[in-house]
């Protein structure tokens, strides 16, 4: 199941309405399963304003919706039919003789679901079906309890949903005791599936959704036999607090965050094998859940990430299944991610820079651009197996390696003479203390740095034209002493900036996974 959360109901419903239109975009005659509710109207008004603006066109759409009550007559201000007029149908351009509503009227209830079912499979079937979820987790009017196998079927309400309507109604009497409802099984043939929560009410159930097992008691969990589910909701729905995981050389970062507030850092240090690394984080792992209630657990790494599982150059990890091994010993869901997609996700959510609020992945993650070739003849080797990569020559790790080379080749210099002072030990201190102290030797280090990274960063922006780039790590704490020369060096013109989360950005964007 793909979860989309958002800040809020009118970003979930805006982002509902994109997937809907986008499917009508795709297919112009495809066929929408449509659900009612106060939960979809927001998504409904979205898809009249773009129909209205000529972003989508639902002329040759046919819809069929989940439900309806019974016995109710259409011209109700309280049925389906009705409901659906008012909230969509009126303000987009689909022929209403290729929508389709239970009717309500019907003299014979069940020889008018056996004939809605025969319809939908005549049209084709449902490409895109659109579903809330009621407080006591049902979908559609499949109440708890509802039969896996059933079909479109008349059902009889629970207190609990009559209850809930009964604010729509004048009196709690007056809401009808059955309705007319597609069934499970009518609703898991769908293609695509996107399911709507919003509001803190629907909180349990989100909850027992993600967390729980496939029971008939919260008949939305059925939804996970589905190889096609979006749940999108807001964060009143989802609740609940979340931890990033921050996987280092050197150390293990992590963070619990509530929303945008982060309510707890921590680090330990990264250990020499994956076994002891995956036990450290999974003991750490457990203390968090237990002190702030965690839901979700969401893991960077280096390296590519297939499947939940880790190859990286600069850990113990070779086609190591992580994201099995820590879920397997922890009680939540748990989602592992390259470390550069993470800290791009951090930054969107927490930090100063925000584009488009999407990762972009493919079969070998994005996030590894270090690995681009800059050198084709001659070039460092890389422990990828490749030789000339970018992260060869204007990284920290190759920056403070050439720094060892100069200092070692100019016993003189300035740069030899403070790395001996610091017991041999190069790192960016030494190396903008000689900077300051305007040793040749060492600018010479900075200034090839300097060229490789300007010229790594034109090359990304040649390829994503991106509207920013921004910097993390280490060397970036010189600021100034980092952004003004590399400027220089730059030959296009390109936003450059410097992370505002600097070392936190992985494990905060490792916790919205």
């Amino acid at each position: 199941m793909r979860i989309i959360l958002c800040e809020n109901y009118q970003e979930m419903s805006n982002r509902a309405a994109a997937m809907v239109a986008s499917q009508v975009m795709i297919k112009p005659d495809c066929v929408l399963g449509l659900a009612t509710g106060s939960t979809p109207i927001g998504m409904y008004d979205r898809l009249g304003q773009m129909c209205q603006q000529g972003e989508v066109d639902f002329s040759a759409v046919t819809s069929f919706n989940l439900d309806e009550y019974y016995p109710i007559k259409k011209e109700n201000d309280q049925s389906y039919d009705y409901f659906m007029k008012k909230n969509l149908f009126s303000k987009i351009n689909i022929d209403l003789a290729k929508t389709h509503i239970p009717n309500g009227e019907a003299e014979d209830p069940l020889a008018e679901c056996e004939n809605y079912e025969k319809m939908m499979k005549a049209s084709g079937g449902i490409d895109l079906q659109i579903l809330g979820i009621g407080q006591n987790g049902h979908i559609g009017f499949n109440e708890p309890d509802a039969s896996l196998n059933s079909f479109t079927h008349l059902t009889g309400l629970t207190e609990n949903t009559i209850k809930a309507n009964s604010r729509f109604f004048e009196k709690e009497e007056d809401v009808p005791r059955q309705a007319l409802t597609m069934g499970i099984s009518s609703i898991l043939r769908a293609k695509k599936i996107i399911l709507l929560a919003s509001g803190a009410n629907k909180n349990r159930v989100v909850n027992a959704l993600l967390d729980g097992e496939i029971n008939t008691h919260i008949p939305a969990t059925l939804l996970k036999i589905h190889n096609d589910v979006t749940l999108i909701c807001d964060r009143d729905a989802f609740g609940g607090t979340r931890l990033g995981v921050d996987i280092g050389g050197t150390n293990i970062k992590f963070a619990v965050v509530d929303g945008k507030k982060v309510l707890h850092k921590s680090q330990i240090k990264t250990a020499a094998t994956a076994e002891q690394i995956i036990e450290d984080i999974t003991a750490e792992v457990k203390k968090l859940i237990a002190e702030h209630n965690v839901k979700n657990v969401g893991i960077g790494t280096p390296g590519i990430v297939k499947d939940g599982k880790v190859t990286c150059v600069n850990l113990p990890f070779k086609d190591t299944p992580l994201e099995r091994e820590i879920a397997s010993r922890v009680d939540v869901a748990v989602t592992v991610d390259n470390d550069a997609n993470c800290a791009a996700l951090g930054e969107v959510n927490f930090g100063a820079i925000v584009i488009n609020r999407q990762i972009c992945r493919n079969n070998n993650n994005m996030g590894e651009l270090g690995h681009m070739i800059v050198q084709t003849e001659g070039g460092r080797s890389c422990p990828c197996g490749q030789e000339g990569c970018l992260e060869q020559y204007c990284s920290m790790t190759a920056l403070i390696q050439d720094a060892v080379e100069g200092a070692q080749a100019n016993p003189e210099s300035e740069l030899h003479r403070l790395y001996a002072a610091n017991n041999k030990v190069m790192n960016g201190e030494v190396i903008f203390a000689a900077l300051e102290k305007e040793c040749p030797v060492a600018a010479a280090v900075y200034d090839r740095f300097l060229n490789y990274l300007a010229r790594g960063i034109e090359s990304y922006a040649n390829i994503f034209g991106p509207d920013a780039v921004v910097l993390a790590g280490g060397v970036t704490v010189q600021g100034d002493k980092l952004l003004k020369p590399l400027k220089v060096k730059l030959k296009k013109e390109v936003r450059i900036e410097i992370s505002t989360l600097q070392n936190d950005a992985g494990a905060l964007g490792a916790a919205l996974l």
